[in-house]
């Protein structure tokens, strides 16, 4: 090699290196930019998600706990059906008392949990106020006055709650 390529050589490799090093750096800030607005936008997303999920969550716990209260409402005007229809109504009350339960439980899990890892609890929770529903307008038929009013009314409850839990499920 001549000297003056060998001049040469020394004097525009680090030329060539600062150019290369100021276009990877120009093209990793622009990398590096949009890889933390994407990280961004995926927080905001997942916190977005979460805080959906707990106003679905909150929203339905209100949902079970009037249930309670219409509960125990219904439980107060039983005494004025006939043995026949009061035994009825009292099972339905009964299994939409445990329903609630059930549904207040998965509603702890999802907000501890997140509603994929509690998707099944939800989902059956929501089954089994549908089926303690049914119960409940069975009930009624056979029931009257007060009773079958209050029958009517935690029946309509349960149908908030179910749809409650559906949201919440799906949130």
């Amino acid at each position: 090699m001549s000297p003056t390529r060998t001049r040469l050589t020394r004097v525009a490799t680090p030329l060539v290196a600062a150019a290369l090093a100021l276009g990877l750096s120009a093209c990793s800030d622009a990398d590096i930019d949009n890889a933390a607005q994407q990280a961004k936008d995926a927080a905001s997303e997942a916190r977005s998600a979460i805080d959906d999920l707990k106003a679905q969550v909150d929203e339905a716990k209100a949902e079970a706990d009037a249930a309670e209260q219409k509960i125990a409402d219904a439980r107060a005007q039983l005494g004025t059906l006939d043995d026949s229809a009061k035994a009825e109504a009292e099972k339905a009350v009964g299994d939409a008392e445990a329903a609630v339960g059930n549904a207040q439980a998965a509603l702890d899990q999802a907000q501890a949990e997140g509603a994929a890892a509690s998707q099944q609890a939800l989902a059956d929770a929501q089954a089994q106020v549908a089926d303690a529903q049914a119960e409940l307008d069975a009930a009624k038929a056979n029931a009257a006055g007060e009773a079958a009013a209050s029958l009517d009314q935690l029946a309509q409850q349960l149908t908030t709650l179910g749809d409650k839990l559906e949201g919440a499920a799906a949130g």
